[in-house]
């Protein structure tokens, strides 16, 4: 069981990094002396860029700009992680990417962590270090950007640490894989094809089972269905406790643990009902077979 959970963990933490390639990695050490009122210090046992706002008044910093970075792809992110405390009011970070055409103005627009949680969680109060990702879709342009602008903003009092930040691209044709983070077994989209299309598939084999108890048929097969769909719930549970030691996202502990509750608490209590039933058909399969001789 453990070699099971152990492989099948690393199959699916290598197929979610299988879509994300890393273009640059960015040491703060090489930057802070570019950035005003920063400064890199050892926190946690990591180096980390420290920004401090020591006033009520707003603060807002360019900590990196990228000129002509190397994406080829139409979805690309700027992923790293955060530390901040006491941050008042709602702060955040930002991406503007600058696009040029010939003949045209140049273009920008802008990805900022505003969210509720996840990646692009806003920067408030006080968090221990977490992911964040500033994704961009540049769908639509013609050209890849020319400029990339990472800035920080704080409404107040607060002091941040960033960890160090990279510039990746995504394979696939959608944000989900820029905003899964980077230890999560899956992103929300594979959860719902595999939870869409795996508890069909369950449901329409517990149907057939009920069919087959009902006629009382094919007893053998209904049994070891039901017994190995309790197996794999138990297999589920294992798997959702370690998610969520883990600390994995939602997308990933959720369907594990309502997988397992869904399959170890209805199969042994379908299996014993159509082990009565069975039972009972055959009972009454043989009284008919004694009125018969008599």
């Amino acid at each position: 069981m453990k070699l099971f959970l152990t492989l099948a963990t690393a199959l699916l933490c290598a197929l979610n990094a299988r879509s994300q390639q890393t273009l640059a990695e960015y040491d703060w050490a090489k930057l802070a002396s570019q950035i005003h009122g920063a400064a890199v210090v050892t926190i946690d046992g990591r180096q980390a860029l420290k920004i401090e706002n020591t006033n009520d008044a707003p603060l807002q910093l360019t900590l990196l700009n990228i000129e002509h970075p190397p994406i080829t792809q139409k979805i690309y992110s700027l992923p790293g992680e955060i530390r901040y405390d006491n941050v008042k009011g709602d702060g955040f970070l930002e991406l503007w990417n600058y696009f040029s055409s010939p003949g045209q103005p140049e273009a920008r627009y802008f990805s900022r962590t505003l969210g509720d949680d996840g990646p692009m969680k806003k920067i408030s109060g006080t968090s221990s270090w977490r992911e964040f990702s500033l994704p961009f879709n540049s769908t639509g342009t013609s050209n890849p950007p020319t400029r990339l602008q990472f800035n920080l903003y704080l409404p107040g009092r607060g002091t941040v640490y960033l960890g160090p930040v990279k510039l990746a691209q995504y394979s696939n044709s959608n944000l989900t894989a820029a905003l899964t983070p980077s230890n999560a077994w899956w992103s929300d989209r594979t959860a719902g094809l595999v939870g869409g299309y795996g508890g069909g598939f369950i449901g329409i084999l517990c149907s057939i089972c009920a069919l087959l108890a009902y006629k009382g048929k094919a007893r053998a097969f209904v049994t070891s269905v039901l017994l190995v769909l309790s197996g794999f719930g138990g297999v589920l549970a294992t798997l959702a406790c370690l998610a969520l030691i883990q600390h994995q996202p939602y997308a990933v502990w959720f369907p594990l643990t309502l997988g397992a509750l869904l399959l170890r608490g209805i199969c042994p209590y379908r299996l014993r009902t159509f082990q009565k039933q069975y039972n009972d058909l055959e009972l009454r399969r043989i009284a008919s077979l004694d009125a018969s001789s008599a």
